[in-house]
């Protein structure tokens, strides 16, 4: 902060931006020598892209003359204003336009599932975040969010009502479409790097400076942010708050996670709790039916909300091309995701010519004819059988392999550390009307309904055929249920990470990045009921 002949008030560089900030005479000393150290190394300051912001009238000294200059109640450092309440206010609005020229232009793209995944990475919520932290709830981020829904339905032909849009911008962990809300955020966020800038002040200000650095209770922008009534309803979350105001400790940086997870997870739940409430009101349904139709509701989002679930959703940067679905298939995946009709009226199967397809795909996705949950079957077998076969495990395909019988040949066998591990893979459909069992285990927790089909109906399929064998304890059945949303059973995730760690070593890339690509390529094939029912 000082050295001979200069000294600063603020000196702080992150990469090559930095801001330096004092009186204008030891601000001039202070570039002389930064100059000169920089010249010593071979490196040159552009002055072409520094910007010098004074006070109305004051004298120029000659070492800083020829940067721009620019009043201080237009300041930016960062991309981010600094300067006056009005002067930030017209920054944001212009930030929101920009946005909003983004996403109409990611809405224009003729792959429909690609520009959803521009839109979740690159659009809306992650494009405007760093913002957000900066000013907080005092300007009006809800352009934002209206921009987003807008680009959703021009990519997927989907409007949504409100409760689709609250369940979309909920994280994609939690059944929701990852799109976040930004003026649901922009409080916590500010919150969050109001406390992270002030454990950085001792490093960034002189010590007489910093006594009057951070004064929150004193900060108009941190106190409207942390009265901002989006925060009222989240009491777990303002007692959170209040704790740090008092310790000082933002869980180390990661204040805002912490905070937006527990609003997230409350905020699902309200949803939940509104959506089913909502279809009691409407008079729709009655008795049994209406009590079936909110557990599937809850259902539903819960097997959403499963571990590597929805991988098919923005894709796989290193997947096969054909591993992004049509324009048709996106929209009715997300219709299916969302809870939104995936058909105008009712009409009769065109599988079993019986029954009757409902708008909803109940009936579709749980009929039986046709052979479609068969060639999902054969198609999940094959991927795994796949990646077995690169991890070097030889897996044998449908081959009889127990000794005392060979009616029973396993989809997929393996010998593995000295174990011989047999996979039984099953699809099964959480909200089938004549299993209201698996749509309760659905709607307890996510691959609920995988973990009750494995239990009932795989789990002693082998048992007494192992039991036979001369050493049962050399041999392992695995059951592999996956539910039509994509939620797999425990014991399943447990196995098939194996297989893709095994994978991973053969093919020189991380287990992370070969789980990414193998639960990717499973989830795709999950979703064979969509393609076919398109």
């Amino acid at each position: 902060m000082h050295n001979s002949g200069w000294q600063l008030d603020l000196l702080t560089f992150f990469l090559d931006d930095g801001a330096a900030g004092g009186e204008l005479d030891s601000l001039g000393r202070w570039l002389r020598d930064f100059e000169d150290r920089a010249t010593a190394v071979g490196l040159r300051l552009n002055r072409g892209k520094c910007r010098l912001s004074v006070a109305p009238g004051a004298t120029i000294p000659e070492a800083l003359q020829g940067i721009e200059t620019c009043p201080l109640d237009e300041i930016q450092h960062l991309g981010v204003p600094c300067g006056s309440p009005e002067k930030m206010r017209v920054f944001v609005e212009e930030a929101a336009k920009g946005a909003e020229r983004k996403m109409r232009m990611i809405a224009s793209l003729p792959d429909a599932h690609v520009a959803l995944t521009l839109l979740k990475f690159c659009a809306g919520f992650v494009s405007v975040v760093h913002l957000m932290r900066a000013v907080g709830a005092v300007f009006d981020f809800a352009g934002i969010d209206q921009a987003t829904q807008s680009c959703l339905a021009t990519i997927t032909g989907i409007e949504t009502d409100a409760s689709a849009w609250a369940l979309a911008s909920l994280p994609v962990r939690l059944g929701g479409l990852g799109l976040h809300s930004c003026a649901d955020t922009a409080a916590i966020a500010h919150i969050a790097a109001t406390f992270d800038g002030e454990a950085c002040l001792s490093s960034l200000v002189t010590p007489y400076v910093l006594p009057h650095a951070m004064l929150l209770n004193e900060d108009d922008t941190f106190l409207a942010s942390l009265e901002d009534p989006r925060l009222a309803p989240f009491d777990s979350v303002l007692e959170k708050i209040q704790d740090v105001l008092q310790a000082r400790d933002n869980y180390g940086g990661r204040g805002q996670k912490v905070w937006s997870t527990t609003v997230h997870g409350e905020r699902r739940k309200a949803l939940l709790d509104s959506m089913t409430e909502e279809l009691g009101r409407s008079g729709q349904l009655q008795g049994p039916a209406l009590a079936l139709k909110q557990v599937q509701i809850r259902a539903r989002i819960q097997s959403c909300s499963g571990q590597h679930a929805s991988a098919w959703l923005y894709g796989n940067a290193e997947a096969d091309p054909r591993l992004w679905l049509s324009p048709a298939e996106l929209a009715v995946a997300i219709r299916l995701r969302l809870g939104l009709p995936i058909a105008p009226m009712p009409s009769i199967c065109r599988l079993c010519g019986t029954g009757s397809a409902d708008v909803d795909g109940v009936h579709a996705r749980s009929c039986f004819s046709g052979g479609r949950r068969t060639r999902m079957h054969n198609a999940l077998r094959d991927v795994i059988a796949d990646f077995a076969r690169r991890g070097l495990l030889a897996p044998a395909v449908e081959r009889p392999v127990f000794s005392n019988t060979e009616r029973k040949r396993p989809d997929i066998s393996y010998v593995r550390d000295g174990t011989t591990v047999v996979l039984d893979v099953a699809v099964t459909f959480p909200l089938q009307p004549s299993n209201p069992q698996y749509a309760k285990r659905a709607a307890e927790k996510p691959g609920g309904a995988a973990t009750a089909y494995a239990t009932a109906v795989k789990e002693g399929k082998y048992r007494g055929i192992i039991d036979n064998e001369p050493n049962p304890r050399e041999w392992l059945a695995v059951p592999l249920v996956v539910d039509t949303f994509g939620a797999w059973c425990p014991g399943a995730l447990t196995e098939l990470r194996q297989i893709a760690r095994k994978s991973a070593l053969r093919e020189d890339r991380t287990a992370s990045a070969a789980c990414q690509d193998f639960f990717h390529q499973l989830s795709f094939q999950a979703l064979a009921d969509v393609r076919a029912g398109v």
